[in-house]
């Protein structure tokens, strides 16, 4: 194994609080900054995770002062095409918060830079380091599956999760479909996205910018039909956080994952709730679960070792069907691609 790599995170929010709790807990790497805008928001987040983590109001102090292996990016998306760059002319490797972006061309800057660089680049689609999605992915490589005819994606969740961190910000779909958008396409490597046509709502979240639901269907090259259905406008009692699951009907079979149940159900005078056992579940006051795994999975990449986590190039491909089914949904159009 080669020495720690040195990481800093940028962004002090929700997900980049994440990351740099795994980092600073992680044997191969050495947690060194954290950056926030709100610089008190990053003090009390480098404070809480070691005496000698450092704290920056911004990237460029980040860069001007510190020698780093790896940077992750956790701002919100519309804000990922300004750090990305620097980092990368820094020489620099980068770790991307999904999207990589919220527009088709902030996209295309990043990976050009990070490719003139020589730097390695990954996006978080943490999908791909689910076992359920993994492995199910398993049985169409494997053959098990047949040639795929239709999926079906669902993530549904409550509106006091989702839309109470990102309403506003940008379309549901970028925050929520996309995850599914980029497993789909994984799963069926070989076959383009060819039309697409979606509808959405925003009768309960439209006075807030957002929409309640999108739904859409996506033909590929192959023949195979996809169905995506997101939302975040369930009620605030609803037993699941996350209502998720993809169906797969294939020639030769058929496969179905379920990740409504965590396993973990708990119900007091108040409140309902699946309790998280999946993606971010905290273990001996450590973030466990599939980020995780992801973030481990990145380190073990820089080392030299495998990694399913996805390309700057793979991420492009999961935007522009993203963006193609928010325009159908906008414009009530079939796209073709």
């Amino acid at each position: 194994m080669s020495s720690k790599f040195r990481v800093a995170v940028i962004g002090a929010g929700f997900m980049g609080s994440m990351h740099a709790q795994i980092f600073a807990n992680e044997p191969r790497a050495d947690l060194v900054a954290v950056v926030d805008q709100n610089i008190d928001r990053a003090k009390e987040l480098a404070g809480q995770l070691g005496k000698d983590i450092k704290a920056y109001a911004s990237h460029q102090d980040l860069l001007a002062w510190e020698q780093l292996d790896l940077v992750s990016i956790c701002t919100p998306d519309h804000l990922h095409l300004e750090p990305a760059l620097a980092i990368a002319a820094k020489g620099v490797n980068l770790f991307v918060e999904k999207p990589i972006a919220s527009t088709i061309e902030d996209a295309q800057k990043i990976v050009d830079a990070c490719k003139a660089a020589n730097v390695k680049l990954g996006i978080g689609y943490l999908l791909r380091f689910d076992p359920r999605y993994y492995k199910a992915r398993e049985l169409i490589t494997s053959g098990q599956i047949g040639t795929p005819i239709h999926i079906y994606a669902r993530r549904n969740s409550a509106r006091t999760e989702g839309p109470k961190r990102y309403a506003g910000t940008l379309p549901l779909a970028l925050h929520v479909t996309v995850h599914d958008v980029d497993m789909v396409l994984w799963m069926l490597e070989g076959q383009k996205p060819v039309s697409v046509y979606a509808q959405q709502t925003d009768i309960l979240l439209g006075s807030i910018g957002t929409q309640d639901t999108i739904a859409g269907i996506v033909r590929f090259s192959g023949g195979t039909v996809v169905n995506f259905e997101s939302a975040w406008s369930l009620p605030g009692g609803a037993r699941h956080m996350i209502d998720a699951r993809m169906e797969m009907i294939g020639t030769e079979g058929s496969f179905e994952v379920q990740c409504g149940d965590s396993g973990l159900y708990f119900a007091d005078n108040q409140t309902s709730r699946e309790i998280d056992t999946q993606h971010w579940p905290i273990i001996e006051g450590r973030v466990g679960g599939d980020l995780r795994l992801q973030l481990a999975s990145v380190l073990e990449w820089l080392d030299g070792g495998p990694s399913q986590v996805a390309s700057g190039e793979e991420a492009i491909q999961s935007l522009e069907l993203t963006r193609a089914l928010i325009r159908s949904a906008e414009t009530g159009e079939v796209v073709k691609l």
